[in-house]
């Protein structure tokens, strides 16, 4: 026990209470900004640009209509959404629908976390960007890395080729994986950071 603590008992518990006071009276952080339309927006615009797609209005269509029209947006998409575990409309989010928007256009592979670098190669190969830009995935075939470190020295290798491997979290098990230009990875975090959301920069 302390001194601190010896002077409160002595005054009868006052010298704490007050110090426990003071802590409690330390006023809250202010809770972040709730995320607009505009921030999406952004966001959306952005991610088109990083992997070039041709539809990035359709795109944000999708995404809008998960944020403002949940309801309609599941009755939309009621065939896929299942395997996402989404069974009502209360559970749709604009970051899945961004997610999932970015998978049927070919820039989004997901993986579950029990992988090896096979795994990954096959998922690399399936990315619109890596079949664009041509890239030779047989350096990789040799190496034994499991799991996250599989991913992260295929990280590594694509940095090599100015692009870079990144994960949109959506909470998971699983790796829902997009390959784009090294310089997009920061501002596109930027952005999913100002809706609540995270891009990770696979990568040592």
């Amino acid at each position: 026990m302390g001194w601190f603590d010896w002077i409160g008992l002595l005054l009868g518990g006052k010298a704490a209470t007050g110090r426990a006071h003071a802590a409690s009276a330390a006023p809250a952080p202010p809770a972040p900004p709730a995320a607009t339309s505009e921030d999406w927006q952004a966001l959306c615009t952005a991610v088109g640009e990083a992997l070039a797609l041709e539809d990035v209005d359709e795109l944000w269509g999708e995404v809008h209509q998960a944020l403002t029209q949940p309801q309609q947006y599941y009755n939309r998409f009621a065939d896929d959404l299942p395997n996402r575990g989404i069974d009502a409309h209360e559970h749709v989010t604009p970051w899945l629908a961004l997610v999932d928007g970015l998978q049927r256009r070919g820039q989004n592979f997901e993986l579950d976390w029990k992988l090896d670098m096979g795994d990954a190669i096959w998922a690399l190969r399936a990315l619109k960007t890596v079949q664009q830009r041509a890239v030779p995935l047989e350096p990789l075939a040799a190496s034994k890395a499991l799991s996250h470190d599989a991913l992260l020295e295929a990280g590594d290798y694509l940095r090599t080729r100015g692009l870079s491997l990144v994960s949109f979290d959506i909470e998971s098990d699983s790796y829902p994986l997009s390959v784009l230009e090294t310089s997009a990875v920061a501002p596109l975090q930027a952005l999913a950071k100002r809706v609540g959301s995270k891009v990770v920069h696979l990568t040592n």
